[in-house]
C-alpha cells in the first residue's frame, strides 16, 4: 500500500533489486548513490542530496527463542519503558517492537530502557 502511494508521486523513484555499492559525495556532502541491479547485474548511479541507510529487517533474535517473548516477526516484545516478559530482563533498539527503526529512536529506546533497568535494580531488595 505504502509503495502504491510513493508511485503516485512525482518526485519518487522506486528501485527493486537495488544493491547499494558506494554512497558517493564531495568530502563535504553526499551527492549520489551508486547501485547494482541484482536482477541485471547493470550499475547505476543517481544524484541526490540525502540518504536513509537501512541494513536489514530480520532482528539477530534467535537465540532468544523459548526464552524470551517474540512477535511473529522475531523482534523482542518490549512496553514503552522497555521492559520484556522477563523481569529484570530489558531491551531497545531495533530488534524491538518498537515502530520506526531508526537509529535516533533506538538510541532513545536505549536510554528508556538502562533508567528502567536502574529503576528495577533500586526497587529490588538485596538478597541477604
Amino acid at each position: 500500500m505504502l509503495v502504491n502511494k510513493l508511485k503516485s508521486l512525482n518526485n519518487v523513484t522506486i528501485h527493486t533489486h537495488a544493491q547499494t555499492t558506494e554512497i558517493t559525495g564531495d568530502g563535504s556532502v553526499v551527492n549520489g548513490i551508486r547501485f547494482k541491479d541484482r536482477a541485471s547485474g547493470e550499475d547505476h548511479h543517481v544524484e541526490l542530496e540525502g540518504v536513509f541507510v537501512q541494513i536489514g529487517l530480520v532482528p539477530n533474535t534467535e537465540f532468544l527463542k523459548g526464552s524470551l517473548e517474540l512477535s511473529k516477526f522475531g523482534e523482542i516484545v518490549v512496553d514503552a519503558k522497555g521492559h520484556t516478559n522477563l523481569p529484570g530482563v530489558f531491551a531497545a533498539g531495533d530488534c524491538t517492537t518498537v515502530p520506526f527503526k531508526q537509529i535516533v529512536i533506538a538510541a532513545g529506546d536505549g536510554a528508556k530502557a538502562a533508567l528502567s533497568a536502574f529503576d528495577h535494580l533500586m526497587r529490588t531488595p538485596v538478597a541477604a
